[in-house]
């Protein structure tokens, strides 16, 4: 065989070695890709089948307090007021002595167990949550802690999308979060609630003018932190909290359109 068969030889192994580890280079990294999409989609659909057990639950929950709240009112509020009217009756007969200052008291007990029962009603009852946008309910909390004349609380808002209840339940909780803890640690004097509705999605920022604190050294439960973060990261959205010494807390969130209605 001469020199040039033998570098001909030479470079026809050369070749199919290098395609055959082409070969298999390729292939390893198509198996890698295919894999890594595989648990891409299995990740998603656990997380989507989280998101669906927790909507059915918390429909479950409206539900349940609802029915409850309906049958409070529908059969304890009623014989409570019928046996109300028959202790009335009674005091009315006047027909023993003594009787209308104990019948008076059994009333007085009646009545208040009544007002008791129906606000009780009333707040199982609720369907705020279901019912009112998150704009809305920030600026009734706005109202609830303003009237407490401890810290002043803004809320700038230009959202007026629909949202699943569990994303609007949870970003309401967590600002509820933040605002309660401003109010017991921060002795701030206002509080902002900016609602941004932006082309991607949903941007919440909530912040404070308080003394701040250096977020570093935060315990792994402080302020509910933990809680919050969990809340957010459940229905796929962003969680920054920020914080120096001096200089107020600042949270941002962000729930992308996607995830704004997840059911």
């Amino acid at each position: 065989m001469g020199k040039t068969e033998i570098i001909l030889v030479l470079t026809i192994i050369t070749v199919i070695i290098f395609t055959f580890i082409a070969g298999v280079l390729l292939f390893v990294f198509q198996y890698r890709k295919r894999k890594l999409l595989h648990e891409k989609e299995k990740a998603a659909i656990e997380k989507q089948h989280k998101l669906d057990l927790l909507n059915n639950l918390l429909r479950i929950q409206q539900q349940t307090m609802q029915f409850i709240g309906s049958e409070i009112h529908d059969s304890v509020a009623q014989k409570l007021t019928l046996a109300s009217i028959y202790t009335q009756k009674l005091e009315f007969e006047n027909k023993y002595p003594g009787l209308p200052d104990k019948l008076g008291k059994i009333s007085s007990i009646i009545n208040d167990s009544l007002s008791e029962l129906r606000d009780l009603a009333k707040t199982l009852t609720n369907s705020n949550l279901q019912d009112k946008g998150l704009t809305e309910l920030l600026l009734h909390e706005k109202e609830r802690v303003d009237g407490a004349g401890i810290c002043g609380v803004r809320v700038k808002s230009d959202f007026n999308r629909e949202m699943s209840i569990t994303v609007k339940s949870f970003l309401l909780r967590v600002i509820q979060e933040f605002i309660q803890n401003s109010l017991k640690h921060s002795g701030c004097s206002q509080i902002k609630i900016v609602l941004a509705d932006e082309p991607g999605g949903l941007s919440v920022n909530v912040s404070d003018d308080g003394k701040g604190f250096d977020i570093d050294n935060l315990h792994s439960d402080g302020i509910g932190l933990n809680n919050m973060k969990r809340r957010i990261h459940m229905v796929g959205g962003e969680f920054d909290l920020q914080s120096e010494p001096g200089k107020g807390t600042s949270l941002q969130m962000f729930i992308d359109n996607k995830n704004l209605l997840s059911e």
